[in-house]
């Protein structure tokens, strides 16, 4: 299924939604180090909710935006406005008002990244995404249901990964690394003027290296569903 399809889909699956949550569907954004298994682990996610889907609704539904899908939504204004007209007008004046106070750059591709950060947060209010890349965690801090997760490795285990999927030699494949690590950490810093390893910008930080894949979904799927469980009242210290 190619990029524009994929998109389709996903609008005609919301518009069958009915009204949002009052706080949103959960989401869940993913940065990572390059090599440390992003994309991989957003597709494991993925059939996991697939088998769930029929026990909970709450996994049903579920899509994957990565740079490519959400650029292809921003540089498209009729695919930018069908999303946000399923966004309820008192949650969009929330992500303009954000967009607004960005960095303004002049250069188109700053306007195109201003839009991208627009789009991820449209699609993070209608919820049951899997957000990866595109700094996720800091367009979505603000709304309570997303789970924000960010993966590292040690360097070596990372160059192997990059060998494997690109099918490249060891030199190329740590120069990539090391490329792709320096290009996120200047977006996050010139747009936020964070640093993308802080761990305080997620929920949970794993090493790839050690803890496989399944444990980190298996977190992930137990950690939507306490965001999604209504919160208890807390009672008075004298009761």
């Amino acid at each position: 299924m190619n990029h524009l399809k994929m998109i389709q889909q996903f609008l005609k699956e919301r518009r069958d939604f009915e009204d949002l949550p009052e706080y949103g569907y959960p989401f869940v954004t993913i940065s990572r180090q390059a090599g440390a298994g992003g994309h991989l682990l957003a597709y494991v996610i993925l059939t996991e909710f697939l088998k769930k889907k029929e026990c909970h609704p709450l996994f049903e539904g579920w899509h994957v935006f990565d740079k490519e899908l959400t650029e292809v939504v921003a540089r498209d204004p009729l695919l930018t406005n069908d999303i946000e007209g399923l966004v309820a007008q008192k949650q969009r004046t929330q992500f303009n008002d954000f967009v607004e106070s960005l960095y303004t750059g002049r250069s188109e591709q700053y306007e195109l990244q201003r839009t991208t950060f627009k789009v991820v947060r449209m699609l993070a209010l209608i919820g049951k995404v899997i957000l990866v890349g595109r700094a996720g965690s800091l367009v979505t801090a603000d709304l309570p249901q997303g789970i924000h997760i960010r993966l590292i490795a040690p360097e070596a285990h990372r160059i192997v990964w990059m060998m494997k999927r690109f099918k490249i030699n060891k030199e190329d494949a740590s120069e990539l690394v090391k490329k792709q690590d320096a290009s996120r950490r200047k977006l996050i810093k010139l747009f936020f003027n964070r640093d993308i390893e802080s761990p305080l910008l997620y929920d949970m930080v794993w090493n790839t290296g050690r803890v496989g894949l399944d444990v980190i979904t298996a977190a992930t799927i137990e950690l939507i569903r306490q965001r999604s469980c209504p919160k208890p009242a807390l009672s008075g210290l004298g009761s």
